[in-house]
């Protein structure tokens, strides 16, 4: 299968477009690029109580199983991004979300 030599448009644009190395000389933007990692464990750890009380309770009257199913297609792209193109930070929180958003969706299916 030909990507057409689109597999690597990503490097090629952070070279042609000056940007910045990585990682990067910049102390904030170092730190940044860590905070990221603590961000992409946080947002599923906020989701977590949501996805509990929906299995605890088998209330799933106000979710709508479309938008969850399109939200957890979205994260697993974005999870496939991330890896494809080895960044972590954008893999560990699409993945964890990803896997919350089914066990949702499992809930609403089940429970509806």
């Amino acid at each position: 299968m030909s990507s057409g030599g689109m597999h690597h448009l990503h490097v090629r644009k952070r070279v042609y477009k000056n940007v910045d190395v990585f990682p990067s000389p910049d102390s904030f933007k170092r730190f940044l690029d860590k905070a990221m990692y603590v961000v992409g464990l946080i947002s599923p750890i906020a989701f977590l109580p949501q996805v509990l009380d929906v299995y605890a309770s088998h209330n799933v009257s106000s979710l709508s199983l479309i938008t969850w199913t399109v939200l957890a297609l979205v994260n697993v792209l974005w999870t496939l991004y991330g890896w494809v193109h080895k960044e972590y930070a954008i893999f560990i929180a699409n993945a964890f979300m990803a896997v919350l958003q089914i066990f949702l969706i499992g809930a609403i299916v089940i429970y509806r």
